[in-house]
């Protein structure tokens, strides 16, 4: 065995060559002073045998610019030590080493170290043999033999070593892995040993055998130098795999062509290696391949000599064509790096087989390694991944088939990351007009995504509670729904309304009013499972959704359960507010619609709260029929306000001592082609709730408006009637309410001063500041202000002294006790009492009698309203009344009856009996008014 190494030798490698050789020499000389020399024929053809081993071996790479040279020169070595003496076989080595270093032109002090070594381990096999058998007979035995097998075995180990250890102090190689191949190789050194021990035997029993010693040995060469070659193949094969995917990790052309050079010099042994710019002047028996740009990778100098292999031209050219490939994408890296370093997405380059040639900063981080090297080289399949739900992008048929992307939302995952929201763009890389890979773009949208995650949410989710709004709940009734078409059962649907929410809002502040929903909702949300929805669908409602509710007694359990959990106070700062609910229930079963099911829900809830607060009702086909007659209704008196079908009825003010008819009071009535006449409390309350009061409210008053004027000015002589419309609670609380009424007095010409308009006590008393500004306004424009119904909203009388208005209107339910009830009569009297010390003219509503009438003449009330006088009258009645029964209602006033109830009631309230004398007995009959009206026409009005 011997080492090749390419020149020139560091001095100490040198030194130690020369230490070796001299060490060899001296073992060796005692041999041969003390040996007698007779070559015969057998020595010298053994001799020349082992030559012709050594100048032929076979070469197995080991280590950087060195090369191992295995050869069976064991097989011959077991017959020349029992044939020939040590100063022989010594000579003999040492020969041949020579003429090996000769032909293969090995450095002088490298063919310096082979002989040395060779010389130490022979004597040292000796050596050791000698101690166990002593040295071989020149005559062939099994003994001599034996001993000759164990020298060469030891010869063998002894050299292997030396040289493993020459290599590691040259090289800086590991000698513990070196020592390891020598194990390693240990069989093969045993088997040769054994080949050499057989025919040496053979030959020694009979001069014949040697032909079949010659072909078998022979034999074993040639198989042994095909397993060598295999070997040697497949190791080359590994380390030019390693070389290869060394060269892709590569940042610069400047690095990959560095790399180049050491990778060719150490795969190909050679002493040489450059590339220049073309092969010119190319060194002789070199080998070149071409590595584009006009370059040229060659090697000169083949390390123990000979021509250059098959396998060794092919290596070359595929390192030349691997550096090509990865110099041009590094030369276009170079010019990207400088653009793509700066910016903040991730940008990865890729080779035509999806190998990473280029990582910019961002797209480092992004995949969760450290250095762009660590990516450098690597597979994309190894680098990351992006997945699209379950699928996983092709990234090498897309750079294969040059596919274009653009924008495209996907996940990016890599070996230390769960996934990145991320939107990546492919685009093919060409250079020079030839497709070189592709450019990936990768943008980090999870911010992005997280804003739509946001967006979506508060899409679907009230913002104050968090719960699910009307439009997720419609959506998970759709869907619950749906189930129930292919499956039996059904589904539960609550209606929870707060009772008095306005009534928070208004006393606290809507701050207060947010924060008490919020912990309604935690309440609603603590009492369910979390299988059920609970969603906020409107200010103060709230809809729970429960699927696959057993029963209805359940549902009413659970009804039950968010009401009691709603009883507690709830705390908000240091405020202390009780709050109940009212909750309709409905059962959805298989064929409803989603409309039918939460009208269901509605209407019961509706019913709970027509029923009383804090109540629970359960939906049923009769509370449907009525729910549905309701909405008919509605729609229909919507139709008739847009298309005029509603009429006006005036019902007259008269004054009390004369029945003079001063003013009227414009009072709404419904007369439908399939129900008749329409009371006014089935269809006020309605419009009330749907909001159909303010325009039913604007029409009452542009046509009471419109009326009044075309009477003054047909009556030009008569005193200008007074107008009274009434104003329901949202006209009052409408902030265009003055324009709306000066544009209805612009529109008939009428007089300010003639309208009066009507507002309710509880109205009034709502915001009194505000309402204060509100009246304000309209005196301003030069209406007459009306508290209407005084009397049953608040008990206090001071608060007339803080509205400006202009008219009482004493409440009918007074009127009716007046000539009954001595509280009544107290009432009344103070009450007119007030209104004259503050200048406020009373109008009594309700007279009915004629007792009442002369009563509150006695009181001092200016003006009476009644159906004693008349009924609410079409407008061409209540100009024949106008016109023509004024006088007739006085004549019976004045008759000499009167009640005796009045006289009781006068005498109560201090009054002197001399007030009674012209009242006489009393007066009785009929009213007088408008026969063929019912009472309840009379006393029913907006």
């Amino acid at each position: 065995m011997s080492v090749d190494s390419a020149p020139p030798q560091p001095v100490r490698v040198a030194a130690v060559s020369m230490v070796t050789l001299l060490v060899g020499v001296a073992l060796a000389v005692p041999f041969g002073l003390a040996a007698d020399f007779e070559l015969g024929a057998p020595e010298i053809a053994l001799t020349l045998v082992l030559i012709g081993v050594y100048v032929r071996p076979q070469r197995a790479l080991t280590a950087t610019d060195n090369i191992e040279e295995i050869s069976l020169d064991e097989v011959v070595l077991v017959a020349m030590l029992v044939v020939m003496a040590p100063a022989e076989v010594l000579g003999a080595l040492a020969l041949a080493s020579i003429a090996s270093s000769v032909a293969a032109r090995r450095h002088i002090v490298k063919a310096a170290f082979n002989v040395g070594q060779l010389l130490i381990a022979c004597v040292a096999g000796l050596a050791a043999a000698s101690l166990f058998t002593g040295l071989p007979p020149h005559n062939i035995t099994v003994s001599s033999v034996g001993t000759g097998m164990l020298a060469t075995f030891l010869y063998g180990v002894c050299s292997a070593a030396i040289v493993r250890r020459m290599v590691s102090y040259a090289t800086g190689a590991e000698l513990k892995g070196s020592l390891r191949d020598v194990a390693r190789q240990s069989s093969t050194r045993i088997c040769a040993i054994a080949l050499g021990g057989v025919g040496t035997l053979a030959v020694g029993a009979s001069i014949y055998a040697l032909p079949i010693v010659v072909v078998l040995v022979l034999f074993v060469q040639r198989a042994f130098a095909s397993a060598m070659r295999e070997v040697s193949a497949r190791r080359h094969a590994e380390r030019l795999q390693l070389a290869t995917g060394t060269l892709r990790t590569q940042p610069s052309p400047e690095a990959v062509t560095d790399d180049l050079v050491k990778e060719t010099k150490d795969l190909l042994a050679a002493q040489s290696v450059a590339v220049v710019q073309s092969e010119d002047h190319l060194p002789d028996n070199s080998i070149s391949a071409a590595v584009g740009f006009e370059r040229v990778l060659y090697a000169t100098g083949r390390i123990g000599g000979g021509e250059w292999t098959v396998q060794e031209r092919t290596t070359l050219q595929t390192l030349a064509g691997v550096a090509g490939d990865v110099l041009r994408s590094t030369q276009l890296i170079a010019e990207l790096r400088t653009v793509t370093h700066s910016q903040s997405e991730g940008i990865i380059a890729v080779d035509l087989e999806c190998h990473v040639t280029l990582a910019n900063p961002a797209a480092v981080r992004m995949t969760g390694h450290k250095e762009e090297h660590n990516l450098l080289g690597r597979h994309m399949t190894e680098v990351c991944a992006l997945k699209q739900g379950n699928r996983q992008i092709d990234f090498d048929t897309m750079v294969a088939e040059q596919q274009i992307a653009k924008d495209i939302d996907a996940v990016l995952v890599a070996p230390d990351l769960s996934g990145v929201d991320v939107a990546f763009s492919l685009t093919p890389l060409r250079m020079s007009g030839v497709h070189a890979g592709a450019v990936l773009v990768l943008r980090d949208i999870t911010e992005r995504r997280a804003l739509q995650n946001a967006m979506a949410h508060r899409a679907l989710h009230d913002e104050l509670t968090g719960l699910p709004n009307r439009r997720l709940l419609l959506d998970r009734l759709d869907h619950a729904l749906a189930r129930l078409a292919k499956h039996d059962g059904q589904h539960g649907l609550l209606f929870v309304d707060l009772d008095r929410f306005k009534l928070v809002n208004d006393s606290h502040g809507h701050l207060i009013g947010d924060r008490l929903l919020i912990q309604v909702a935690h309440r609603l949300r603590r009492n369910l499972s979390e299988a059920d929805t609970v969603s906020r669908f409107s200010g103060d409602e709230f809809v729970v959704l429960v699927e696959d509710v057993p029963s209805e007694d359940v549902l009413r359990k659970i009804g039950e359960r968010l009401r009691k959990a709603i009883e507690p106070p709830f705390q908000i700062g240091d405020i202390e507010i009780h709050m109940s609910v009212v909750i309709g229930l409905a059962l959805a079963r298989p064929g409803q619609s989603r409309d039918d099911v939460l009208a269901a829900a509605d209407t019961a809830a509706y019913a709970a709260k027509a029923a009383g607060r804090n109540a629970i009702k359960m939906a049923s086909d009769d509370l449907l029929e009525r729910a549905r007659n309701r909405l008919h209704l509605e729609s229909q008196l919507r139709e008739a306000i847009t298309n005029n079908r509603l009429e006006v009825h005036y019902q007259p003010i008269v004054t009390t001592r004369r029945a003079r008819v001063v003013g009227v009071e414009a009072l709404v009535r419904w007369n439908t082609e399939d129900r008749g006449v329409v009371m006014p409390k089935n269809f006020i309350p309605l419009a009330e709730e749907s909001g159909l009061i303010v325009p039913l409210g604007q029409w009452v008053l542009n046509e009471a408006c419109r009326a009044v004027q075309e009477w003054t000015q047909a009556h030009p002589n008569r005193r200008p009637l007074t107008l009274s419309v009434n104003l329901s609670a949202l006209q009052f609380a409408s902030p265009g309410l003055a324009r709306q009424v000066s544009g209805a007095l612009d529109a008939s010409g009428l007089d300010p001063s003639q309208l009066c308009l009507e507002i309710t006590e509880s109205v009034l008393m709502t915001d009194l500041r505000s309402a204060s500004r509100s009246v304000q306004a309209l005196r301003d424009i030069g209406v007459r202000v009306a508290i209407d119904d005084f009397g049953t909203g608040y008990s206090s009388l001071s608060y007339l002294k803080h509205l400006t208005v202009d008219v009482v209107k004493l409440d009918g339910s007074f009127t009716a006790g007046l000539d009954h009830d001595l509280v009544d009569a107290e009432i009344v009297s103070a009450v007119l009492r007030l209104a004259s010390a503050l200048g406020i003219d009373t109008i009594a509503e309700g007279v009915e009698t004629v007792s009442q009438w002369r009563l509150l003449e006695q009181m001092g009330c200016p003006l009476i309203q009644g159906f004693i006088a008349a009924y609410p009258l079409v407008a061409t009645n209540f100009l024949e009344f106008w016109s023509n029964r004024e006088r007739s209602l006085r004549a019976v006033l004045d008759s000499p009856r009167a009640t005796a109830g009045a006289v009781e009631v006068l005498q109560s309230t201090g009054r002197g009996l001399s007030e009674l004398d012209a009242m006489g007995t009393p007066l009785g009959g009929p009213p007088v008014g408008n026969g063929d009206l019912d009472e309840l026409n009379v006393r029913d009005g907006i």
